[in-house]
């Protein structure tokens, strides 16, 4: 070969070697988050800035129970959202004031109950109706008073279950209410944790539970609940040969939209501001949607997440460091990737 032949060789090798190393420095350090936009700034909070608060949705009216201000000071007030609006709800809540409460809506009626009024744990339930706009006290629940429990509606039933005491006491029960009779019963379940500040969705009609916090470790435990069985899923955590994510976390914000699940935020070591879908037809996660921390608004835990005519909604929470904060501002979320 001659040396014409050897120099070309040696020019196109070299050519080849630093386009491909070009292109691999460019996909590792492109962090640039440039998809669809998908968190605008929605109307702000009426009421002060708080986190641990409860919330339920009737038809297509959100509602916001009491919380837990930077000054330790605890809540009772109620506010709705429409979409475009908050209002105060005059009518005086019924209980104590509390943070850390359930929250869920059955047959038009929506209920706050359990919680902590920074003297104890409660084990008190109270019904709103928005036809009086009015709040009653009805069955206390029947488990141990405790905060930091996860509530879900299905079909003409409420379920309410985990949480925690003011001595780090957790649990793994769950009980059934029935509005018709104002009555609760226990449900078998197959946790193998005691847990606390867990996440809970419901898609179609099956419920998702996840997540929390249990003896300073988070659980990868998954598990869906059609009102008769449970049934165990991909923990939510996994490194196999499909997929390779960590979503555990404690205190994060949920919603569902269409067919999928949202987990937005939470605190695992530190406060995060990504967002998580779960597809049930695949039993799998994803993390590629816009963060709330790339659209401009804080990282959060401790917040309230909620669906309405199609859009998810995060709103209040806040920070737990030293330098805590609570927030007020409202994000709409609108699925685009």
């Amino acid at each position: 070969m001659n040396k014409k032949n050897w120099l070309f060789i040696f020019l196109a090798c070299t050519i080849a070697f630093t386009s491909l190393n070009s292109c691999k420095k460019s996909d590792d350090e492109d962090t640039t988050d440039d998809g669809p936009t998908e968190w605008q700034r929605s109307a702000v909070f009426g009421g002060d800035p708080r986190n641990q608060a409860a919330t339920f949705t009737i038809d297509d009216q959100a509602f916001v129970v009491g919380g837990l201000l930077r000054t330790n000071a605890i809540l009772s007030d109620t506010w709705s959202f429409n979409g475009s609006e908050w209002e105060e709800i005059a009518a005086e809540f019924s209980g104590d004031a509390r943070r850390s409460a359930v929250g869920f809506a059955v047959n038009g009626k929506g209920y706050v109950g359990l919680g902590y009024n920074g003297t104890e744990a409660l084990k008190d339930v109270h019904q709103y109706d928005p036809a009086t706009k009015s709040w009653k006290k009805v069955a206390d629940f029947p488990g141990e008073a405790r905060f930091g429990a996860v509530a879900f509606a299905l079909g003409n039933y409420a379920y309410v279950g985990l949480g925690m005491t003011p001595t780090d006491k957790t649990f793994s029960d769950f009980y059934r209410y029935d509005p018709s009779n104002d009555s609760w019963s226990p449900i078998k379940v197959p946790f193998t944790y005691k847990k606390s500040h867990a996440f809970a969705f419901v898609i179609g009609n099956k419920a998702y539970v996840g997540g929390g916090i249990s003896n300073n470790q988070y659980p990868e435990e998954f598990h869906s609940y059609d009102g008769s069985d449970w049934a165990t899923l991909k923990p939510i955590r996994r490194d196999d040969s499909e997929y390779t994510y960590d979503l555990t976390r404690q205190s994060a914000a949920t919603f569902a939209i269409g067919n999928y699940g949202y987990v937005v935020g939470g605190q695992k070591g530190s406060v995060l501001g990504n967002v998580w879908k779960y597809d049930p037809s695949s039993d799998s996660w994803t993390d590629k949607h816009q963060a709330l921390t790339s659209a401009g608004a804080s990282a959060r835990e401790s917040a309230v997440g909620f669906s309405l005519n199609g859009k998810g909604y995060i709103t209040t929470g806040g920070t737990s460091s030293s330098n805590s904060s609570r927030f007020d501002d409202t994000w709409e979320f609108t699925s685009a990737r």
